[in-house]
């Protein structure tokens, strides 16, 4: 659910920088690329795809979960039954 939630909004937000592109270029052609209103338009790009990136980067990091298993299984080298998994996550949940 959470990642579906990133996913529309990553999505959202690459809209907003395309428009928001398109905004600054045209800003630059009419009142020239230095004008305040075209520095303006360029300092919002920044803020966009700052918050881009960040959403980017909860998308890539494993959830502490994953890590917890990861771990867990390269300590033991073993398989884990499908029983020892839910066992794993139902003491988790309970933390």
């Amino acid at each position: 659910m959470f990642t579906a939630r990133r996913k529309y909004v990553m999505d959202k937000l690459l809209l907003e920088i395309k428009v928001k592109q398109e905004e600054m270029i045209e800003l630059g052609l009419q009142t020239g690329f230095n004008s305040s209103e075209t520095i303006q338009t360029s300092q919002e790009l920044d803020v966009l795809i700052l918050e881009y990136q960040r959403y980017k980067e909860k998308m890539d990091k494993p959830s502490g979960i994953s890590i917890f298993l990861t771990s867990t299984l390269l300590k033991k080298r073993e398989f884990l039954s499908k029983a020892a998994i839910q066992s794993m996550f139902a003491s988790l949940l309970k933390l």
